[in-house]
């Protein structure tokens, strides 16, 4: 009886381990939205219940039906690594919710049936002990839930955060072979139980590894340049990447998605948007002396606002994001970064401030939570009066995106006044993706004195556009979001994974192995 609960208890931990460490597999390709994790989870309890009713009909098997259904769903996570960036690529083409639900099928359908086929194997297992039906399944699915329970902490606090996830999924595969030889020989003592183990976790000890270099047109070169990946760790908001064009720029990439980065001779931003963030806080409040940033992001804005003689302090979430901008990006250690959700910091932070700027993102997503009625109030409690609030944001270059009308009618709710600042583009862009700037608060005047930041060689130009942008007041017709009911994630959804795909141009899918 013992080694069945046992059994049970690793079944369910494995379970756990398949459903997050997947979502996270998915995250660099079609990002972490609602409609992923909707299809993590769909996909995962429908392959479960396939499996019952599968171990249903596999009782009737003989013994090694047992250590069959094991040994076939470790060997498929054995195999993830070598499929993993096929199968994701392949199902790119079909939008954010069927995508991620076909890959989510393909890379851990069929594990995750046969593990679900374990259940009613074991409790066929202990009747034949003896146990009374309803006794063996309230035992053994206590058991396997709170095998669960231990698989869902130890993939979230200790494996994602500090193993690779090819070393996790196909970790996971060499456990539950292991757990299958066990079986086939206790049903037959003379089985070759050892062959599937080692070739399972040779499979394991041959998995393709994250490539060092990789191949990337530079916008401000003709030819093909060799990029150099500097620095790349997993972290709980998820793949966290310093890449490098030896010479010219570094940027921070957040699951294949650019958080911003430095031109390498001055320093200075080698993006735009980190600028405009900058400069509209001096245009709209020149002033300024304590800002609050949520969301640090590569640490360049935060360094730009610094060097412009502001206090400045960073809410952010994720340590491994704030040790990179330190050691790749020169974040001075004058800058006081608090390491915390910005919604949670807004709550417990009593400091008032001159200017907050939302410029917080996961890879391509925001945390919609910071855009809702009560997240916008949250931050217009900790302004001085006269204060400003910035967002950072991203829209289509006809700035009819559903995403931005929901936050310019947001913030005219809120603060009464706001003003849209899109990228100038040409005619034929309108469907290209670009950052858009809005800046909220009561009389925005700008002021006429000069920026006094010096923005590096490939950011002037762009700085020299704003000069000649003249923006316009945001609408207040679109969806207002609120925490009890926000529409954000969906409504942007296919914005977001089109930003995406232009990582896997630019770089091929490998950049995103793990």
């Amino acid at each position: 009886m013992l080694t069945i609960l046992i059994t049970a208890f690793l079944e369910g931990m494995n379970v756990l381990i398949v459903e997050i460490a997947g979502a996270r597999a998915l995250a660099p390709f079609f990002g972490t939205s609602l409609r992923v994790w909707t299809a993590q989870i769909t996909a995962t309890l429908l392959f479960l219940a396939l499996g019952y009713g599968l171990g249903g009909f596999l009782c009737r098997r003989g013994s090694m039906a047992l250590p069959t259904v094991f040994v076939i769903a470790g060997g498929w996570l054995a195999l993830y690594p070598f499929w993993r960036s096929t199968a994701l690529n392949a199902m790119l083409e079909l939008g954010v919710s069927v995508g991620s639900f076909g890959a989510s099928a393909w890379l851990f359908g069929p594990p995750l049936a046969c593990m679900g086929a374990v259940s009613p194997l074991l409790i066929q297992r202990m009747g034949q002990q003896g146990t009374e039906g309803g006794q063996a399944a309230g035992r053994l699915f206590l058991t396997n839930t709170l095998g669960g329970l231990a698989g869902g902490w130890l993939t979230a606090l200790v494996l994602v955060p500090n193993v690779p996830l090819r070393m996790v999924l196909g970790g996971a595969g060499v456990l539950l072979v292991a757990m299958g030889g066990f079986w086939a020989r206790k049903s037959n003592p003379g089985a070759p139980v050892w062959m599937p183990l080692l070739a399972c976790a040779a499979l394991l000890t041959m998995a393709p590894k994250p490539p060092r270099l990789v191949q990337s047109k530079d916008p401000s070169a003709q030819d093909d340049r060799v990029v150099v990946v500097r620095h790349r760790a997993q972290s709980t908001t998820g793949l966290v990447q310093v890449l490098e064009l030896p010479g010219v720029w570094r940027s921070l990439l957040i699951d294949g998605v650019n958080q911003g980065g430095i031109e390498i001779a001055s320093g200075a931003s080698y993006y735009p948007f980190s600028d405009y963030l900058s400069l509209m806080t001096h245009r709209y409040h020149p002033n300024a002396k304590r800002v609050l940033l949520l969301g640090l992001g590569s640490g360049v804005l935060a360094k730009t606002l610094d060097q412009m003689g502001m206090q400045v302090t960073v809410a952010e979430i994720e340590p491994v994001v704030v040790a990179a901008a330190r050691e790749y990006f020169g974040l001075p250690a004058s800058v006081r970064v608090v390491i915390e959700d910005g919604r949670t910091f807004l709550a417990k932070d009593k400091s008032l401030y001159d200017v907050v700027i939302l410029d917080a993102f996961s890879g391509e997503s925001s945390p919609w939570y910071l855009m809702t009625r009560e997240g916008l109030q949250a931050m217009k409690a900790r302004l001085r009066p006269g204060g400003r609030v910035l967002v950072n944001s991203v829209t289509v270059a006809s700035g009819e995106g559903e995403g931005l009308k929901r936050l310019e009618a947001g913030l005219l709710d809120v603060f009464g006044e706001a003003l849209v600042y899109t990228e100038p583009t040409l005619p034929n862009q309108q469907e290209t993706v670009i950052n858009a700037t809005l800046v909220a608060g009561k009389d925005l005047i700008a002021t006429s004195q000069p920026y006094p930041a010096k923005p590096s060689r490939q950011v002037a130009p762009y700085l020299g556009d704003y000069n000649y942008v003249t923006p316009r007041p945001a609408r207040s017709g679109g969806t207002i979001d609120t925490d009890d009911l926000s529409g954000l994630e969906a409504a942007e959804a296919n914005l977001r994974l089109r930003w995406r795909e232009g990582v896997l141009r630019n770089f091929g899918p490998e950049v995103l192995q793990d």
